[in-house]
């Protein structure tokens, strides 16, 4: 657990399409089942600080669990984002590493007050985020705060639960 933002519970990773990902994590990792999420429904979303209209930023997302790990394959939408942002400089794979935030507020002030940049934020119909960027310099991850509300609880359960003694049938399913 990290004593400033809460625990790890994500390694999310940016993919060009759904199925071949889905097919490397299964059938070669052996992780799954996946499942793929309703678009997210956007509250109000900023983008390196501002406040935008142009909420795409997301195709498809995909979760899986392994062990306490939350696997999240996510399809960027072509809006600006810092999804955008990160394929644009070069990067590939893990974009982020999520944590299960109690004290969203607070916890997202030490960042910024840490150094960390609040790159993409907003709210969707299930709960906050806030996607926090290192220093250019620093040698760690982008950062997902999520606020642990009850509804991600409970998608989190579900699909550590599917994945519990998975059998590699059924391996992209509909949420």
């Amino acid at each position: 657990m990290s004593r400033l933002y809460g625990n790890a519970i994500q390694a999310g990773y940016l993919v060009e399409a759904l199925e071949p990902a889905i097919a490397f994590w299964t059938g070669t990792l052996g992780i799954g089942p996946f499942f793929v999420m309703p678009p997210p429904q956007f509250a109000w979303l900023r983008n390196d600080g501002q406040e935008t209209e142009r909420t795409d930023i997301i195709g498809q997302v995909a979760l899986a669990q392994s062990g306490d790990i939350q696997i999240e394959l996510i399809v960027p939408g072509p809006d600006a984002s810092t999804y955008r942002d990160f394929l644009a400089g070069g990067g590939r794979g893990m974009h982020h590493l999520g944590m299960a935030s109690d004290r969203f507020d607070d916890q997202r002030g030490a960042a910024i007050a840490s150094g960390m940049t609040v790159a993409t934020e907003g709210a969707t119909q299930r709960t906050r985020f806030a996607y926090l960027q290192p220093p250019p310099d620093a040698p760690g991850p982008i950062i997902e705060l999520i606020d642990m509300v009850p509804v991600m609880t409970e998608i989190y359960e579900r699909v550590r639960a599917a994945s519990q003694g998975w059998d590699g049938r059924d391996p992209m399913r509909a949420y």
